[in-house]
């Protein structure tokens, strides 16, 4: 004959239900353990986070400063370019408007230019006879 489930936890006295108790208590300190360990890798989970978000941070200053750094310098750099070329442009116009401005030279070169146009039309004129 079979016995239900009571009859036998009747049968099987306090010791059996001292043991129960101690494997239930056992089963929930176990559940109390994981929640504790699940809840410090929560907080371990979120210091991590929170230390990878500060180093992107710190990251991406770094890098600006970088960049404005960088920038500065090409910045400097091409006024010095600059400044460099247009003194090279400056230096010949100004060696020309002195030559252009000593009188001589310029009655020199007028009368250059005059004989070269008068020359052509004393030519053109020899041409048509």
């Amino acid at each position: 004959m079979v016995k239900s489930h009571a009859s036998r936890s009747k049968e099987a006295g306090p010791a059996s239900d001292d043991l129960v108790a101690r494997a239930m208590d056992s089963v929930l300190q176990a559940e109390r353990d994981a929640q504790t360990a699940v809840a410090e890798c929560e907080r371990a989970g979120g210091r991590t986070l929170e230390q990878a978000r500060q180093q992107a941070r710190s990251i991406l200053e770094r890098a600006q400063r970088r960049i404005v750094s960088l920038h500065a310098r090409a910045a400097q750099r091409l006024e010095l370019d600059a400044a460099k070329i247009a003194e090279a442009h400056r230096k010949p116009a100004v060696l020309a408007v002195g030559r252009l401005s000593d009188p001589v030279r310029r009655s020199a070169a007028l009368d250059r230019l005059a004989l070269s146009l008068t020359s052509i039309q004393e030519i053109r004129a020899g041409n048509d006879t």
